[in-house]
């Protein structure tokens, strides 16, 4: 009996990470942020799950090159279990392709996801993380898994327009106070210096208005590679292994298993 409750504890304790990933609005690269995040942190070694919670948004399953399969519509739908649905990607990661254009998660009631994240948590023989790219945080199911994970990171770009739906989303989602943490990420900056500009206006007007300050997760260039690496059907890490915004990337990833966040919860 003993010996069962440690294995329980066990289980519990090296349980996957669970970050939901959206973007402030559509076209700040969510999709491809997710993707290539995903392929550096299995290339780390840390085995990754990649799922497609965006039906308005990228297509992973095309991103990918995967093969018909089960979806996250069957899952929902409870035509297929989360372990079956998973599929070999780039790099050694699973994913679990999206919903497809007929279907999106909005038409789901709000606890029909909460199945979907049980199996998910449960996967620690498959994975250490799971990413799960929800695009922009609307609609009551997404905000849902937005507050069940663990950590919600928000994508956005530089431009006024996207810091200032950035802003508003992170409104949204604290107005029903979630549990997980919450880290901003910015893509497509000219520099890093742009990127921390950002990070510094959203931490400033969190702390005024918020009571709280997101934690920064790093920042991402805009690189004409991305763009042909995607049109090649490859993640850019993979086919740019030296190329300055891949090193972003592992960058991104090095912050994200960094976070003080972790270390609080298991604590």
């Amino acid at each position: 009996m003993l010996a069962n409750a440690a294995d329980n504890a066990s289980r519990r304790e090296y349980r996957p990470r669970v970050v939901l990933m959206g973007g402030s609005r559509r076209g700040v690269g969510t999709t491809t942020v997710a993707l290539n995040l995903a392929v550096a942190m299995g290339q780390r070694g840390l085995r990754t799950v990649l799922v497609d919670a965006d039906s308005r948004g990228g297509d992973l399953a095309a991103l990918c090159r995967l093969n018909d399969a089960p979806s996250l519509a069957d899952v929902l739908a409870g035509r297929s279990a989360v372990a079956d649905a998973l599929q070999a990607g780039p790099g050694g990661i699973h994913v679990l392709a999206g919903m497809g254009s007929l279907e999106r998660i909005s038409d789901y009631p709000p606890e029909t996801c909460d199945p979907v994240l049980g199996p998910l948590r449960a996967l620690s023989d498959t994975a250490d993380w799971v990413l799960i790219d929800t695009g922009p945080p609307c609609g009551m199911p997404t905000i849902r898994m937005w507050h069940a994970a663990d950590l919600m990171m928000l994508i956005t770009t530089a431009d006024d327009d996207s810091v200032m739906d950035a802003y508003a989303a992170i409104k949204t989602l604290y107005s029903s106070k979630p549990s997980g943490s919450l880290a901003t990420l910015i893509n497509a900056v000219h520099d890093s210096a742009d990127g921390e500009e950002v990070h510094a206006r959203l931490a400033q007007a969190c702390r005024r208005f918020l009571a709280f300050e997101p934690a920064t997760i790093g920042s991402v260039a805009s690189d004409a590679g991305i763009r042909r690496a995607a049109s090649l059907g490859e993640p850019f890490v993979l086919t740019m292994p030296t190329d300055s915004v891949t090193r972003q990337v592992y960058r991104v990833a090095g912050n994200l298993c960094s976070l003080p966040t972790w270390h609080r919860r298991a604590a």
